[in-house]
């Protein structure tokens, strides 16, 4: 009979209860109920429906013309003797451009003067003849042909030399002088390019959709006329404008049509051949409900907040009645409460929480986030 040990019975019997603590300890620990948490609703910002006024507008770039602007081409060609003029000058009608070296047509007006009273003394010598049936019907058709050609070759040069002085077919503005004394002046390239600038215009090719809206009633239609200004330095340069002309014709390659705008005041601070932008208003809606842009989500959707069960509504309805800042809802979400902050973060039917802090907002939608990514 082997001898009892007792080291090794102490040992396994350690072992043992060991084994039944931590038994126990998972147990007990297994049937513990663990305390649940809730994250806190989503926070959004709501808004009540205004009524305001909407313009409907369109926002196209062109540019400035003058509505006269008039190219000034010499008739004959030659050195340039005077030319008192230069860019941004005041000039009246009739006034002086360019004085072209006029001895070249002086020596052809010499020279068809004398051809021209060769001819006549020949003529009338040959007349008086016919008169005393001295010659025949033949010779004084011919003498008084050859006189008539050689009277107007005496007429054009002196036509000719009378164009030497080139003057201004208008009263306006220089707009560009691009010749100088001494230059060769022709009949190729103007001599100044000269310009009304109390009648200015911008030309605007108009997308076809709108042709209808356009020429159903010109007079409601109106437009701003805005000159970027220098970032940091200047304010946008403002005027506005109203519809000229309407073209009846769809240019078929671009899918548009012109529109002519006469600029209405300002327009000392315009120029031609200045960049700007169109808003062209087209519609208007008086004291309707409307709300900020920023209401809307990407997909042109937005929510309702319901107060009685602290939920919000998705909802979608046409939006297409809108300027810069706002657009016209439904009347019969004139007296709901919109989410204006905050709606990316809900979905329909979701508890919120409505802050009125723009701070409160972004903290409380700070901590939802974290806790849904613990």
């Amino acid at each position: 009979m082997k001898k009892f040990n007792k080291k090794l019975f102490l040992r396994y019997g350690i072992f043992i209860l060991i084994v039944a603590i931590i038994i126990f300890l998972i147990m007990l620990f297994s049937n513990k109920e663990t305390e649940g948490y809730t994250s806190p609703p989503p926070a959004v910002e709501i808004i009540k429906p205004q009524n305001t006024d909407i313009q409907q507008s369109i926002s196209i770039s062109g540019y400035v013309e003058a509505l006269d602007m008039i190219p000034v081409v010499p008739f004959v060609s030659g050195t340039i003797m005077e030319y008192p003029i230069k860019s941004g000058m005041q000039i009246n009608k009739g006034d002086l451009i360019a004085k072209i070296d006029d001895e070249p047509y002086k020596q052809q007006m010499l020279q068809a003067k004398a051809a021209y009273l060769g001819y006549q003394s020949t003529f009338e010598r040959v007349e008086n003849l016919y008169k005393a049936n001295a010659a025949t019907q033949q010779n004084y058709d011919s003498a008084k042909a050859q006189r008539d050609a050689a009277k107007a070759q005496y007429d054009l040069a002196i036509l000719q030399m009378s164009y030497t002085e080139v003057t201004s077919p208008s009263t306006g503005t220089v707009l560009m002088a691009p010749l100088a004394k001494g230059s060769i002046g022709s009949t190729q390239q103007p001599a100044a390019i000269i310009a009304d600038l109390s009648k200015q215009v911008v030309r605007l090719n108009v997308p076809e959709k709108y042709f209808d809206l356009f020429n159903q009633d010109k007079s409601k239609i109106n437009a701003i006329i805005k000159r970027p200004g220098l970032e940091g330095f200047s304010e946008d340069t403002i005027c506005l404008a109203e519809i000229d002309t309407i073209s009846p014709y769809i240019q078929p390659e671009s899918k548009t049509f012109q529109v002519v705008f006469n600029l209405t005041n300002n327009l000392d601070l315009f120029r031609p051949g200045m960049y700007v932008d169109v808003i062209v208003n087209y519609a208007e809606y008086k004291n309707v409900p409307t709300l900020p842009l920023e209401v809307l989500k990407v997909d042109g959707s937005c929510y309702i907040y319901n107060e009685e069960n602290s939920t919000v509504e998705h909802v979608n309805f046409p939006t297409e009645v809108r300027d810069e800042k706002y657009f016209l809802i439904p009347t019969e979400f004139s007296n709901k409460d919109f989410v204006i902050n905050g709606q990316g973060f809900v979905f329909d039917g979701q508890k919120v929480k409505v802050v009125n802090s723009e701070k409160n907002l972004i903290e409380l939608n700070d901590f939802s986030k974290t806790e849904e990514t613990k």
